[in-house]
């Protein structure tokens, strides 16, 4: 009889996988370790000032262009092509607090990381 082969997550032993073949389990800790460090960082911000913030931004925070000159973003599910952005990265320190928000681009946003913050000269 021949062995069934089940995908195993090398970094957890998981075997749920998305359809982009990324570990549930993984990512699911990964969120957990998110919503605990923004807890520990602290602060907070409503809808309503979120939506005061995009109103007031007309363009990514980062690249300047304007909103409608951001292609759509590939995943049909998204239907805008904005995301809230850390100014400060929760990674380092940074809160969640509506002074810490920019509206950014998805583009902007996904190529960001936890890495070393950019410094203005």
């Amino acid at each position: 009889m021949d062995a069934i082969n089940i995908k195993k997550c090398t970094k957890c032993g998981g075997t749920r996988f998305n359809t982009w073949d990324r570990c549930m389990d993984c990512r699911n800790a990964r969120g957990r370790v998110r919503q605990e460090r923004m807890k520990a960082n602290g602060g907070k911000h409503t809808a309503a000032e979120w939506k005061a913030l995009l109103a007031a931004s007309p363009v990514c925070a980062e690249c300047k262009r304007p909103w409608d000159a951001i292609p759509k973003r590939p995943d049909p599910r998204y239907k805008h092509v904005w995301t809230k952005g850390h100014k400060i990265p929760i990674y380092h320190g940074g809160t969640d607090d509506i002074s810490n928000i920019q509206a950014e681009c998805y583009e902007c946003n996904f190529e960001k990381n936890a890495g070393p913050l950019k410094r203005n000269p």
